[in-house]
């Protein structure tokens, strides 16, 4: 289990996690993800990526794949900007073809 942080100065509630505390904080029309500026103006979504890492904390094999793919798209962002957009995109075809494939286990495993 996962500790809670301190509770908010202003009302006393508590948080399952520091994401939480900062929509908490947040007025209804904001949002925070902050976002690291790569070459050619792509932006790498910084508090996305970590609220996603947080959220598969229990999935090593998940953690690891989104380790890489974000690694190889800081180098290529740098190395080679031209191509960049195919990397990113086959990245985000193999993020979405695993989350299909997790599916269609658990709807085959729910059937059994």
């Amino acid at each position: 289990m996962k500790n809670k942080i301190h509770p908010c100065p202003q009302c006393g509630q508590t948080f399952e996690d520091v994401f939480e505390a900062v929509d908490h904080l947040l007025e209804d029309d904001e949002e925070f993800d902050p976002a690291l500026i790569l070459p050619n103006g792509y932006r790498l979504m910084v508090g996305s990526l970590l609220k996603c890492m947080y959220k598969h904390s229990n999935e090593p094999e998940l953690i690891e794949k989104i380790t890489q793919d974000t690694f190889m798209t800081l180098f290529m962002a740098e190395t080679e900007p031209d191509v960049i957009v195919d990397v990113i995109e086959d990245m985000i075809v193999g993020t979405s073809m695993a989350g299909i494939d997790d599916e269609l286990k658990h709807l085959l495993e729910d059937g059994e």
